[in-house]
């Protein structure tokens, strides 16, 4: 009887899951949430006139796509069948959920059933790279998720190389984030041959397409990898200092400001953060965290390890390790790999503590509460975000109608930065409205000819015939 009760409460909680999930996703899409990078992608749809297979070679032959032919011709697909539709843009967005599904599947099959669903919800519950659950640009990085989920099945569950070794290469063409993770391959991999044909397999088809039919076949090939730069010791130290506050500052700070939101939370985010956590304890309540002690120690160390080698990429490139703004995009690997680690982490210490299944189960009810809490704040950051921007552009609108300018440049001055650190509708720093590109769409859907006058962040032009300040909602002409 037991047994079946908590067989109950684990389909109450995968169907929790999926509601909660859901819920998330079909409040971005009701809500239409476009920002940052997607308002651009959304107005140049505006301007497709060749045929498909024409858009796609186009789309595919930029320097942002070049280096990702997969996900390059899922988003290219995606984009040209939204032309005339911006909803169908949106829903890029569902590759989020699906790389749930997939989650879930491969963990099953390698963890129990219960620790499958407890990892599914927290990875989707993570504060770690939350662009790429409600930016459709970003459905890259769930592709490469999917894909590098599929490879480690291959690879542990069925030791087939074959397959593990062209689902790899497809998450690395999706995107880059989980190429140092070839390693953990090898690790997996038991037989030396098996090892070396992965490794020649991957590694030498990634090489073969970077630097000879990429350039060949793409004419704005560019290598989204600089190699030089880890020769520069400056740029390994500000990356290594941005990792260390990530984890030790960011995160702790990014947590508390949602929990701080929880008011904000309506009634049906409140009953999800409060009948998740009780459905967690009540699955685990009765679960055997002793006899896999070992797994769960050996995970831990390979989770940590994993999120070492997750965080090298950004020694090889650009980007910076960060929890907040929509640069958060390239944490999807370290999502993943630090979701393991806290569960696994958490199990193992405290076993070695001797704890009760009791508290193991309450610590794990709190973490739930506490993930599911900031996620919801964090999607109402966004629609926060949203509805700032063009609330910007409607008194804006408003501005230029009253002043008579009916065209030019125009500048908008306000304390951005001051806005994104202080203001306690925003949890993680979610973007408003920053760079040139965001402007025309956010003209265009508040009334401003974005033909005739274009709209700039005071920071990022200086020199404007017209500048507005703006601050809380107000809007007043300076030159």
């Amino acid at each position: 009887m037991k047994v079946k009760n908590g067989n109950n409460y684990l389909v109450l909680l995968n169907i929790l899951i999926i509601v909660y999930n859901l819920y998330i996703s079909l409040t971005i899409f009701s809500e239409k949430i476009i920002l940052t990078d997607d308002l651009a992608r959304v107005y140049e749809l505006r301007a497709i006139s060749e045929s498909y297979f024409s858009y796609i070679h186009s789309f595919l032959d930029s320097a942002t796509m070049a280096a990702r032919p997969v996900s390059g011709w899922v988003t290219g697909t995606l984009f040209y069948f939204s032309k005339n539709n911006e909803s169908f843009y949106l829903l890029g967005t569902l590759f989020f959920p699906l790389s749930l599904v997939v989650i879930y599947w491969v963990t099953k099959k390698i963890f129990t059933k219960e620790l499958a669903s407890l990892i599914t919800l927290l990875y989707s519950s993570s504060v770690m790279g939350t662009s790429i659950q409600f930016s459709s640009l970003m459905l890259n990085s769930n592709l490469a998720t999917i894909f590098f989920a599929l490879s480690i099945y291959y690879a542990y569950v069925q030791n087939k190389i074959i397959p593990s070794a062209l689902c790899f290469i497809a998450s690395l063409l999706s995107y880059e984030i989980f190429i140092p993770l070839f390693l953990l391959h090898l690790f997996i991999i038991k037989e030396n041959k098996k090892r070396v044909l992965f490794v020649l397999l991957t590694m030498g088809v990634i090489v073969l397409f970077r630097k000879f039919i990429q350039p060949n076949l793409f004419l704005h090939s560019y290598q989204r990898d600089i190699l030089s730069k880890i020769f520069d010791l400056k740029h390994i130290s500000f990356s290594l200092v941005c990792a260390i506050k990530l984890f030790f500052k960011d995160l702790f700070t990014g947590l508390c400001k949602g929990l701080l939101n929880i008011g904000k939370l309506n009634v049906v985010e409140m009953v999800f953060s409060l009948i998740i956590p009780v459905t967690v304890y009540k699955v685990f309540s009765k679960y055997d965290f002793k006899s896999r002690v070992g797994e769960f120690k050996k995970l831990s160390i390979i989770s940590v390890i994993s999120i070492l080698l997750a965080l090298s990429i950004f020694f090889f490139s650009s980007y910076i390790p960060t929890l907040f703004g929509f640069d958060n995009r390239n944490l999807g690997a370290i999502r993943l790999f630090y979701t393991l680690f806290i569960i696994s982490g958490l199990i193992y210490v405290s076993v070695k503590l001797k704890l009760q299944n009791r508290t193991i189960c309450v610590l794990f009810t709190g973490i739930t509460f506490i993930l599911v809490t900031t996620n919801i704040s964090v999607k109402n950051s966004w629609i926060y975000a949203n509805q700032f921007n063009k609330k910007l552009f409607s008194k804006l609108n408003t501005a230029l109608q009253q002043n008579n300018i009916k065209s030019g440049n125009v500048c908008v001055e306000y304390d951005m930065f001051n806005e994104l650190k202080s203001n306690p509708n925003l949890t993680l720093r979610e973007p408003l409205f920053y760079n040139d590109w965001e402007a025309p769409l956010l003209s265009e859907m508040n009334g401003i000819d974005p033909q005739k006058i274009h709209i700039y962040n005071n920071d990022k032009k200086v020199n404007c015939e017209v500048i507005f300040y703006y601050q809380k909602g107000k809007i007043i002409r300076t030159k």
